[in-house]
Order: C-alpha cells, then structure tokens, then sequence
C-alpha cells in the first residue's frame, strides 16, 4: 500500500498526523535522524543564569534541549525569542513562552528583526552554520554560541528501508531528513518540504516534484502533502 512517510520522531508530527488523517491520508513514520547532545551541552544550564538579553531557539529540537536545561538551572528568568511558529509551541508548552518570534521561519529574518541589542544566547545544534550571527553582528548584537546538540542518521530496520523505496510522497522536516533519505536509498519520490530551505535541498538531490507552503505552518504543508498526493493518482 501506497503511504506519505513522515520521517521525524511521530512526537514532533502530532499536528501533520492530525491534519493528515482528517484528510484521509494514509502515512507511515519512519524517523531519519537522531540528536544526541552536542559538546556543550553540559554548559548550558549554568550558562542560563547569566542574564542575557534573548537566547534564541532556532528549532523544535533546540526547543526541547533548551527546556531541559532550563529545568536542570531551576527555571531562572528568560527572554526567549524563536524561529517559526512550530518551535514556539514547543518553548510555550515547557513553560518557556517566547517574547519574540520572527516574523519569517528562516534564520536571516530572526537575525534582522530581533529586538533591541545586547548579549544573547544561542543553544544551537552542530551543524548550524553562521549567517544568523553574522548578521546579529552587523547589528550589534554580541552572540555566545552553544553547540548544544548534533544531528545523526538514525539506523533503520530493513522494513522501514522498505517503506522509504515504497513511499508516495515523503514529508522532509529538513535537510538533515533529505541527506538521511538520500544515504539510505535511490527512490526519489514527491516531496513536500516543511519550508523553502528543505525544499530546495530536496530538489538539488532529485526529489521531483517537490512543493513546500508558502507560508511557515502545518496546515500549509499538509496541503502539500495532498497536492502531491493527488496529483500522482492516489486520491484517497
């Protein structure tokens, strides 16, 4: 049978599930990557008692690192600003209600519209690359970054390579999901990306078609999913 494989931990996919079965679309999850703790991650909760002005979480996986920690510190005060709507529910659900989320889910646009100035914090993951502070510099901003976690290929059984070579669509969270499929088999199937950056990472290693939502939420990507769905024939 025909499935969308959704390819995060199903936790962090509640709400595509949701949207995915009110469509009446049959999926299947099949976690690509993994995140263990990065080289600073043992700093963080002492980090977090230094008054910073934001500390920035730029990922639903940050999110949840930075929720930990901030337990492990005793909950001191935080100014919390965050990248997309996703990872914001993450901090609000921990008690971490962000006082700042940019107005775009990419990293430029936290970097070019976060307010005020000062120090900040950013737990971030091993393979962030540097635009965000960068330009957080050209602003003013002095940043402390805190590699905080990594992002590995999760290993897969031999069914759940299987269900990647059957897949109808696959639902790519980032580019880390695309370059785990890409390690793990040749079937490029349809692709709905969670935004632009995955997408074109997607299409560079030949996923055909690929779409992505317009505007940064799950319903939007769930509306790719189906397009794509039913565009190849298989309309529930």
């Amino acid at each position: 049978m025909k499935r969308v494989v959704l390819t995060r931990d199903p936790a962090k996919d509640r709400e595509l599930i949701r949207e995915l079965k009110r469509r009446g679309l049959p999926y299947v999850s099949v976690p690509l990557v993994e995140h263990p703790p990065g080289p600073q991650r043992a700093e963080l909760p002492r980090r977090l008692e230094e008054g910073w002005r934001w500390v920035i979480v730029t990922s639903p996986t940050a999110a949840h690192v930075l929720a930990a920690a901030w337990e492990e510190a005793g909950r001191p005060p935080l100014a919390v600003a965050a990248l997309g709507r996703g990872t914001a529910r993450v901090l609000a659900r921990s008690g971490l209600a962000p006082g700042f989320v940019a107005p775009e889910a990419y990293g430029r646009s936290l970097a070019e519209t976060l307010p005020g100035g000062g120090r900040v914090l950013w737990p971030a993951s091993v393979r962030a690359g540097s635009e965000l502070t960068q330009t957080l510099a050209a602003r003013g901003f002095a940043t402390v970054r805190l590699d905080v976690y990594t992002t590995r290929p999760r290993p897969l059984s031999r069914s759940e390579r299987a269900q990647l070579d059957a897949a109808a669509v696959a639902a790519l969270a980032s580019p880390s999901a695309v370059e785990a499929w890409v390690a793990r088999t040749a079937s490029r199937p349809p692709a709905a990306a969670i935004g632009r950056v995955t997408g074109e990472a997607a299409r560079a290693a030949g996923f055909e078609p690929v779409r992505w939502p317009e505007a940064p939420g799950v319903a939007g990507w769930a509306q790719a999913v189906q397009d794509l769905w039913n565009t190849k024939g298989h309309a529930p």
